[in-house]
């Protein structure tokens, strides 16, 4: 048709079992006015391929009530491949994830491939020949065999679920997660059962989850129409090189024309890709869903024997830090685990980890789901957090979250069980465990209670269990008019505060001072805990503030440990104080400064490191440690500076920098600081009065004093900024300082100060009163709380809060209008956005149509990278962001990868220093042994780490996977695009994951080959690291030489195939410079020994 849309005559989601079998598991014939088109959203620069279905009822359902549509969008970067044949009129797209399903009024599974029939082959030509489809695949020619039977039948789950019933959880969640993941049918995994079974009882059920866990990511990875890898990156540790024959195909590339037949110039047969994995050396690479039953019992069998010979990185965990993750959409189940995660005092108390798991819900896209998609994600997400639902044999219930997994879409079920007493645990039963809520208030408020319940389930590290004498109640400091100026803040003696800094392996530079204040759980108690050095023995002291409900619970949980960090501009913060009266030329100035000294990092190893502590880059790995090791020494200092590895992850952490600054305004600022709020308990200071020492990393310390600008984030009300003057200890006002900043209080809230040397500083008339917002009306219920209360209120947070969506609004109208953020609808938005933060606890939602309108100006062009219909923003946001270029924070195309150390320059220059601290004098070579040791571990960490490559609802090959491991390095996002929420989420969860995991490893180094928990010396450490970066070195240059040797047969025509399954180990890098950080730290612990050793003497 002219306008590009084209009829549908049927439209069908299957599997494809094999390379040309379809197994259709739903299909739904077209009406007449069923189209298809591409379209392209300028916004979001997205091109999808658009079906829309109608009926008469839902066209997934066949019972009639209203005419609606639904509108089927397939975002063109998950079709992996396009299949037809010449005279049909059918087109089957094969799908990395599902597309996204909106139902939409009049008149306006798991299984990812899906088959589209147009009305006619004319149709299916012009749809493909339509301009505006430039960009859609090209289909192979290929004859598509339809089976005759559904393999996911009610008749195969059946039998499937009745099979998991007899296993234990953690088996029967991988088995499950084969199907879920759609990596095997189920009529294919009921063939795998002997052989699992067997694999049970050889290896015991912990080894064997992970060795299953293993088989299911190697089959994940099994995928030739996904972006074909560098050539010199594998995955894991490859064997001697086999030779493969080419395989022969009747596919071809389609061509759609007057003619019948298919045209092609490359007569030449398919060639087909080497695998890099270690025990695929005997099967053809494809889809993994293509896979025969016997070839798949080929594969767990290899992957069983080449698991037992890998170092394991999970075997040195703590069960409790071992997750599963089950992620619900509006199409499938997606599992994820065993992964290493944080974990809470519920998990680790219960001791039966396996038997809890995290719970996300999300689009098909991976990002949030919206109220407006009510009409079809109801009857899908509603039941699960009210009934429950079934895995691995087992049913599951809503049990909590924590305050940040409801900000990211997630929650906690388990399944109940019974313990020796026979004590049935259940949901209820644990909520009982955790505190007392009987006749109180609270406990007729959903919102509230689960936010007091959720206290348990933050993410903790264990400290210390307390006996009740050792916890001290002590009054809150009230104003005469009733403001609490302690609300949130106790006491903690020095005796215990060193305990707990123990208890955390908290380890102490010669220059670090121990942290002073320390964000807890303690029962119904939770926020701060500062050092008061008058507190004798081994005590906290908690004042009423602190204490939300009674429990009997004495283990003292640490959240958090704080010290002071830069401070950073953001963009509601730049909003605020452009409006109260701060030229936007100071911005222009501070983010020159800033991009100036981002780009001049790269001139020298000193500067670089700077790079890295200002944006805590690599802040989990001891990179910075290990360069400033390096860097004392010339002959150190410039081969570490010229190493492949350190010059790449340079490279991503300028882009990072710069597309910060450019898309978040996230600026350094020079002499500003974030601090963590604490209570002045001897009532030193006057009202509008602060103390505030700084503790730097060279052991100085700086007292502010002057005139300081205080805020606290969220900024969205001109009064969220005050003018203070640092001078001394704490308020003898009439109302505390952190009340007035954005609803603050010292439970952990984290304060910006702004000096004078920035500029930033507004002049005491422009000051506006504090915001003084109405409280929002609260939910209460006529009866006590249920569990089944909090898995409705979880699901309705998540399809009704709009505090994104509110301060995106408030951004929007303060550029929009004259007034700014003093404009009515500006002031509205604050009242709202505190609403939305309230609603957690509240019950209460902003509804969307209370949101004052956009005006018809539409969006400024900051907020909508430069789209068509967006305007050029004239305020200091629009002019900062239009000040940095897309093209200036492209990434740098990579050189093809050299290895660890390319000619030992490194090595060789660690050899040649004369380190007198040691017995030896200098790093003496390391055993065979102990090189062998280490590089038994080289393999299982690159398996764990491509894991975190797909860390998303929704998983997605790394577009560049020569950057893919500085990315998870440094933790951070690579790319010049802005980052989407729940792009923000999945790198959260890498950096989490990667952090557990470089301290897993950082430990292997560490220790060698002493027995676990056995006493270290710090010289032997340092061998021990020595010998990890050797094997990492070696490991590199092995492969190195197996690459050339493949590339020589290749060029005198001896190698057949695609690609070299040889080269580059993923982690290989990261291994060699945590080893190295290990080094480092514990050369420095070696000089503070000494040191120490010279004053006793």
């Amino acid at each position: 048709m002219d306008d590009g849309s084209f009829g549908v005559r049927s439209l069908a989601f299957g599997v494809f079992t094999g390379p040309t079998n379809f197994s259709a598991e739903w299909e739904r014939g077209g009406k007449g006015a069923d189209k298809v088109w591409v379209e392209t959203s300028a916004k979001e620069k997205k091109t999808s391929v658009v079906v829309r279905m109608w009926d008469e009822g839902s066209p997934f359902s066949t019972v009639p009530t209203n005419a609606t549509s639904v509108r089927i969008a397939i975002d063109l970067g998950s079709v992996e491949a396009a299949y037809s044949s010449i005279g049909s009129s059918s087109l089957f797209l094969q799908l990395s994830r599902p597309p996204t399903l909106e139902k939409l009024p009049a008149p306006s599974g798991s299984i990812r491939p899906r088959g589209l029939q147009f009305r006619t082959e004319p149709e299916l030509a012009g749809f493909l020949k339509h301009p505006a489809n430039a960009n859609f695949p090209r289909p192979s020619s290929t004859t598509i065999t339809l089976e005759t039977f559904a393999r996911f039948s009610e008749t195969s789950l059946a039998v499937l679920q009745s099979w998991l019933l007899t296993l234990d959880f953690r088996i029967a969640f991988q088995v499950e997660k084969l199907v879920r993941n759609g990596l095997v049918d189920p009529v294919k995994v009921l063939e795998l059962r002997n052989r699992v079974e067997a694999l049970v009882a050889y290896q015991g059920v912990s080894v064997a989850e992970r060795t299953l866990a293993f088989f299911a990511d190697r089959l994940s990875s099994l995928d030739p129409q996904a972006e074909e890898p560098d050539d010199d990156l594998i995955i894991l540790d490859p064997p001697r090189p086999k030779r493969r024959q080419r395989r022969k195909t009747d596919s071809s590339v389609l061509t759609l024309g007057s003619s019948d037949e298919s045209s092609s110039d490359d007569e030449d047969d398919l060639f087909v890709l080497e695998s890099g994995l270690p025990y695929l050396c005997d099967i053809q690479p494809q889809h993994p869903t293509h896979l025969s039953p016997r070839e798949l019992s080929t594969l767990l069998d290899q992957a069983s024997d080449e698991f037992e010979k890998l170092g394991q990185f999970l075997a040195e965990a703590e069960e409790t830090q071992l997750l599963r993750q089950v992620t619900f959409t509006a199409t499938r189940t997606v599992l994820f685990g065993p992964y290493l995660g944080e974990t809470n005092s519920i998990v680790r108390a219960y001791n039966r980890p396996e038997l809890f798991v995290s719970v996300a819900v999300r689009r098909e896209d991976g990002s949030s789901l919206r109220d407006r998609d009510d009409s079809l994600i109801a009857s899908r997400f509603s039941p699960l957090f009210r009934d429950g639902f079934e895995l691995g044999g087992r049913s599951w219930e809503f049990l909590a979250w924590s305050s940040s997994g409801l900000r990211s879409s997630s929650c906690f079920f388990m399944s109940p069980y019974r313990i020796a007493d026979d004590t049935h645990v259940t949901p209820a039963y644990i909520h009982r465990s955790i505190g007392d809520f009987s006749g109180s208030e609270t406990a007729m408020i959903p919102a509230k209670y689960m936010a007091r319940i959720a206290q348990a389930f933050s993410s903790s590290k264990p400290s210390l269990t307390l006996r009740p004498d050792q916890i001290l109640s002590i009054e809150d400091i009230m104003a005469p008019g009733g403001s609490c100026f302690s609300d949130g803040v106790g006491l903690i003696s020095p005796s215990l505060a060193s305990d707990v800094v123990e208890k955390l392996g908290i380890k102490l530079g010669k220059e670090d001072r121990p942290p002073t204040c320390f964000q807890f759980r303690l029962g119904g108690a939770k926020g701060m805990l500062q050092v008061d050095p008058t507190l004798e023995g081994k005590v906290v002291a908690l004042r009423p503030s602190q204490v939300k409900f009674r429990s009997s619970l004495t283990s003292l949980e640490i959240a958090g440990t704080f010290g002071a960090g830069p401070g950073y501009l953001n963009r509601p913060l730049i909003t605020l104080l452009e409006n109260l009266g701060v030229p936007a030329d100071v911005f222009l100035k501070l983010q020159a400064k800033a991009t100036a000294k981002v780009r001049r990092s790269r001139a020298s190893l000193p500067s670089a490191v700077k790079l890295l502590r200002d944006w805590s880059l690599a802040s989990g790995t001891r990179l910075t440690s290990a360069l400033d090791f390096l860097a004392k020494h010339p002959a150190t200092r410039d081969a570490a500076f010229a190493n492949p590895f350190v010059g790449r992850c340079l490279d991503a952490s300028v882009v990072h920098a710069l597309r910060d600054i450019k898309y978040s305004a996230r600026i350094p600022l020079p002499n500003c600081y974030n601090l963590v709020g604490v209570v002045d308990v001897d009532g030193c200071l006057a009202e509008d009065e602060i103390y505030a020492r700084i503790s730097r990393a060279d052991g100085s310390t700086e007292y502010l004093q002057g005139i300081i600008a205080i805020s606290r984030s969220p900024t969205n009300h001109p009064g969220d900024c005050r003018r203070v003057r640092a001078v001394g200890k704490l308020p003898k006002g009439h109302r505390s300082l952190p009340s007035m900043l954005a609803g603050g209080d010292l439970d952990g809230d984290v304060y910006l100060l702004l000096t004078e040397t920035s500029g930033l500083v507004p002049q005491p008339t422009r000051i506006a009163e504090p915001a003084a917002y109405d409280a929002a009306p609260t939910v209460k219920l006529d009866r006590e709380v249920r569990v089944e209360d909090g898995g409705e209120f979880f699901f309705e947070y998540v399809t009704q809060d709009r505090t994104g969506l509110v301060a995106t609004t408030q951004l929007l109208l303060a550029d929009s209008y004259a007034e700014g953020l003093f404009h009515p609808d500006c002031l509205k938005l604050a009242q709202l956005h505190s609403d939305c933060v309230d609603a957690a606890k509240s019950g209460t939602f902003v509804p969307q149509h209370v949101l004052p309108r956009v005006t018809q100006r539409g969006w400024p062009d900051f907020l909508t990278n430069d789209a068509p219909d967006s305007y050029r923003s004239t305020k200091a946001l629009g002019q900062l962001y239009r000040a940095i270029f897309e093209k200036d924070i492209a990434i740098p195309t990579p050189t093809s990868a050299s290895g660890v150390d390319p000619q030992q320059q490194l090595t060789r220059a660690l050899e040649s220093l004369q380190l007198p601290l040691l017995p030896s004098k200098r790093l003496k070579s390391p055993s065979r042994p102990l090189i062998a040791h280490y590089r038994a571990y080289l393999a299982s960490f690159s398996s764990e780490l491509s894991k975190l490559l797909s860390i998303s609802p929704t998983p997605r090959r790394a577009g560049n996977l020569h950057l893919a491991e500085e990315s998870l390095f440094l933790s951070v996002v690579l790319g010049v695009k802005r980052l989407q929420k729940s792009d923000k989420l999945d790198a959260g969860k890498r950096r989490e994951q990667s952090g557990l995991l470089f301290a897993v490893v950082r430990k292997v180094i560490r220790e060698g080959m002493e027995p676990r928990g056995g006493s270290m010396r710090t010289v032997k450490a340092v061998q021990n690291a020595w010998a990890a970066w050797m094997a990492a070195v070696e490991e590199s240059e092995d492969l190195a030489k197996v690459a050339a040797a493949e590339k020589k047969r290749a060029a005198s025509g001896k190698r057949i195939g695609g690609a070299t399954d040889s080269g580059r180990l993923l982690g290989l890098n990261s291994w060699a410079w945590l080893a190295l950080g290990v080094m480092a730290e514990e050369l420095e612990r070696l000089e503070k020994e000494n040191i120490e050793v010279l004053v006793v003497d």
